[in-house]
């Protein structure tokens, strides 16, 4: 089995830099957290499911989705 190269600092940086995408809003100027919002979906049988779907949050639409 060949043995494994290590990696520079510098090559370590780049991909942690190319992997972490940070979305800055525009009206606060604060960093968009991305959240799993769960809330209940009835179905035709009158059965609830989860509903999850991912959002962002900042300062501006917090109490949109914390309620």
């Amino acid at each position: 089995m060949p043995k494994k190269k290590d990696r520079s600092f510098t090559a370590k940086l780049a991909h942690e830099t190319r992997t972490i995408h940070v979305e800055i809003c525009k009206v606060c100027g604060k960093e968009k957290q991305p959240i799993v919002h769960v809330a209940c979906a009835y179905g035709e049988t009158g059965t609830w499911r989860p509903q999850r779907r991912r959002v962002k949050v900042c300062d501006c639409n917090r109490t949109e989705v914390y309620g």
